[in-house]
């Protein structure tokens, strides 16, 4: 059996190198948790600044549809207000225009349209500004004969007009529905 001594001395190396082993491990964890915990808030860091990188390039990429937006908002007033400003003066011409065209030496009955109503129908279209003074778009005085002289525009040339007007109408409609369904649902770029 072994003395008494070498029992403590037993217990008292055991004891050193349990405790060693102890403060080593103790030392290994804290050095870890360290590293862990400069780890993660790297991390934490790395995540912070991408999502201010992403959401500054999102709010880059709103910014420019908020400007596009605007820039076509813009450039559609203008359109609108060209286009009130043309209503504005045919409506003050469609008296004048009206006005029953002279019938052609040798025609039993005249045309539907003077020629004034075809100028004013043909500017209505967008198709030519008109013929008369600069400034009014009213005819001149010597130029009121020829105006009011027939047209030469028959029924038929009006049917086939609106038949062709109606068709390119239904045409610019499909396209917009066409951009329409082309552009994202629910909101997604």
């Amino acid at each position: 059996m072994p003395s008494k001594a070498k029992l403590i001395a037993l217990l008292v190396s055991a004891g050193l190198v349990t405790g060693a082993v102890l403060w080593y491990g103790h030392t290994r964890f804290n050095a870890g948790l360290q590293v862990g915990r400069v780890e993660l808030a790297a991390y934490k860091l790395q995540v912070a600044e991408q999502r201010a990188k992403d959401a500054d390039a999102a709010q880059t990429r709103y910014q420019a549809k908020v400007d596009a937006l605007a820039a076509a908002s813009a450039q559609l007033d203008q359109v609108q207000q060209y286009l009130d400003s043309a209503r504005a003066q045919l409506t003050r011409r469609i008296s004048h225009a009206a006005q029953p065209p002279q019938p052609l030496a040798g025609q039993p009955a005249p045309g539907l349209l003077s020629v004034d109503g075809l100028q004013f129908y043909n500017a209505a279209f967008g198709l030519h500004a008109g013929s008369g003074t600069a400034g009014t778009d009213q005819p001149d005085q010597e130029g009121a004969a020829a105006g009011a002289a027939d047209s030469g525009v028959s029924r038929e040339d009006l049917l086939a007009h609106s038949r062709d007007l109606g068709l390119w109408c239904r045409a610019v409609a499909a396209q917009r529905d066409e951009l329409i369904n082309l552009l994202p649902k629910g909101g997604q770029p």
